[in-house]
C-alpha cells in the first residue's frame, strides 16, 4: 500500500495479522505514533514506514519482532535515540 494516498493513524490491529511478513506503507500520509501492539506474533521480516507523519519514540513492543530484515523509517518525525532493544532484530540487515 506504498504511495496510496492513505491518512490516519496506524491501527493497533496491525499487531494482530498473525501471518504478516511484510508491510510496506511507505510514502503516505499516515500520522501519530508507531502502535504498542503485541507484535509478538508477527513473523514480519520488512517493515517500511518511511516519508510518512510518525512521531514519537518506538515502542518497546518493536522488540519482540525478531525476523526483521530491513526497516525503514526515514523521513518520519520519528525522535530519540535508537533504542537498544535493536539489538534484538539478529536478523536486521538494513535500518
Amino acid at each position: 500500500m506504498r504511495a496510496a494516498n492513505l491518512t490516519g493513524v496506524l491501527p493497533e490491529e496491525f499487531g494482530r495479522l498473525s501471518h504478516l511478513s511484510w508491510i510496506d506503507l511507505s510514502r503516505n500520509y499516515i500520522n501519530g505514533s508507531i502502535p504498542a501492539a503485541n507484535w509478538t506474533s508477527l513473523p514480519l521480516k520488512n517493515f517500511f514506514l518511511s516519508g510518512n507523519n510518525f512521531s514519537g519514540e518506538l515502542p518497546e513492543t518493536l522488540s519482540n519482532l525478531k525476523n526483521l530484515i530491513d526497516v525503514r523509517l526515514d523521513g518520519t518525525e520519528i525522535s530519540g535515540k535508537i533504542p537498544s532493544f535493536t539489538g534484538n532484530w539478529t536478523k536486521l540487515e538494513r535500518l
